[in-house]
C-alpha cells in the first residue's frame, strides 16, 4: 500500500507540475452554485496561485504534491521517479484515445513536458548558456515530434489506420504499458535533470553534446519533414501508389537511408553526452542515462533492419529502389554499409 500511496502522490504531484509550467489553467469551479437568472460557464484565466483546487482538497494538497515532487527533481535520489511522474501525466491520458500514442504522441509530447518543468522548475531561463541550449534542445525535440506525428496521422490516412490496429487491448488494461514506456522516457531525459542540478554547468564535454543534440534534432527534423512532403507530393500521381518506391532518395536520404533514426540517436546520445559531467558519483545518474540510451539505440536499430526488410520485399525490383540502395549503402549509420 505504502508504495501505491507514493505513486499516486508522485502522478497527482507531477501533474500539477506540469499545469504549473503551462501559461494558463481552467479556473476552478465552486462546489455550491448560487441561483442565477442565466447558467455561465466561466472562461479560462490565467493562474495566479500556480496551482488550482482539486475536487475536495484544497490548497494544502495542492502544495504538498507540488512540493514532494519539485524537491524530488532538485536533490535525493527520486529525481528520476518524478521525471516518470511527470511522463505518465502525459502519456496514460494519451493512450487512453489510442494505445499506439504510447510510442509515439505521448513519446514526444512526454519528452516535451519533462524538459519544459525542468526549464522552469529549476529557473533555467531561455539563452544561449549550454543548460539551457540542453533543455530548449529536449523542449523542441518533444514539441516537434509529436506535433509531426499527429499533422501525419490526420493528413495521410495509412497512418491513420495503423495507430488504430494497435487499439488491442481495454482501456484500463493499456495502463501499466503507458506506465513502463513512461520510465523509459524518463531514462532517456535523466541526463538534462542531473546536468540542471550541478552547479557547474559549463564545460567541454557538455558543449560538445550540446553541438550533438542540436545536430540530431536538426537533421531527423529534416529528414522527417523531406520525406513526409515527398510522399505526399508523389503518392497519388499517375502511376504511382503506395506499392510503388517514391523515395527520398536525395538531400539528407543520400547521407544514409534512414538518417530521420540516425538523427534521433544522435540527439539522445548528445543529451548524455551534455550530462554526463553532472554525474559524478550518482550511480542512479549513470545507471538510468546508459540504460536510456541503450534502450533507445536498439529500438532505432532494430527499427531500421525492419524497415530495410519491408522496402527490399515490396520494392526490390522497381528500378529506382534498385539504383538507390546500390548508390546509398548505409542503413543507418552514414560510415557503414549495410
Amino acid at each position: 500500500m505504502s508504495v501505491i500511496k507514493a505513486f499516486t502522490t508522485v502522478a497527482l504531484g507531477s501533474l500539477l507540475l506540469v499545469c504549473h509550467a503551462t501559461a494558463f489553467v481552467p479556473s476552478p469551479r465552486s462546489a455550491r452554485v448560487k441561483h442565477y437568472p442565466v447558467r455561465r460557464q466561466l472562461p479560462l484565466q490565467p493562474k495566479h496561485d500556480h496551482v488550482t483546487q482539486i475536487r475536495g482538497g484544497g490548497a494544502a494538497l495542492q502544495n504538498s504534491l507540488v512540493s514532494t515532487v519539485g524537491g524530488a527533481l532538485k536533490s535525493g535520489p527520486w529525481g528520476v521517479a518524478a521525471l516518470s511522474g511527470i511522463a505518465s501525466a502525459v502519456v496514460v491520458p494519451l493512450c487512453m484515445i489510442r494505445q499506439g500514442y504510447s510510442f509515439s504522441v505521448g513519446y514526444g509530447f512526454s519528452v516535451f513536458a519533462m524538459g519544459l518543468t525542468v526549464l522552469r522548475m529549476f529557473s533555467i531561463g531561455v539563452s544561449i548558456s549550454p543548460l539551457s541550449l540542453l533543455a530548449m534542445a529536449v523542449m523542441f525535440y518533444g514539441a516537434r515530434l509529436g506535433g509531426f506525428l499527429l499533422v501525419r496521422e490526420w493528413t495521410v490516412p495509412s497512418r491513420a489506420e495503423k495507430v488504430k490496429e494497435f487499439d488491442t487491448s481495454p482501456r484500463l488494461a493499456r495502463i501499466p504499458l503507458a506506465l513502463s514506456v513512461s520510465i523509459f522516457y524518463a531514462f532517456l531525459t535523466t541526463p538534462l535533470l542531473y546536468a540542471a542540478r550541478a552547479s557547474e554547468t559549463n564545460s567541454v564535454v557538455m558543449n560538445v553534446g550540446v553541438a550533438l543534440a542540436w545536430a540530431g534534432v536538426i537533421l531527423e527534423a529534416l529528414a522527417d519533414g523531406q520525406k513526409y512532403l515527398v510522399k505526399k507530393k508523389r503518392i497519388g500521381m499517375e502511376g504511382t501508389s503506395e506499392d510503388t518506391f517514391v523515395g527520398p532518395t536525395n538531400g539528407c536520404y543520400r547521407l544514409c537511408r534512414h538518417p530521420n533514426y540516425f538523427g534521433e540517436v544522435l540527439y539522445w546520445f548528445g543529451l548524455l553526452v551534455g550530462g554526463i559531467p553532472s554525474f559524478g558519483k550518482s550511480a542512479i545518474a549513470w545507471v538510468c542515462s546508459a540504460l536510456g540510451f541503450y534502450g533507445i539505440y536498439g529500438v532505432m536499430t532494430k527499427a531500421a533492419e525492419r524497415l530495410d526488410g519491408k522496402q527490399k520485399e515490396a520494392y526490390e525490383g522497381q528500378e529506382e529502389y534498385d539504383t538507390y540502395t546500390k548508390e546509398v549503402t548505409a542503413s543507418i549509420w552514414p560510415w557503414s554499409s549495410s
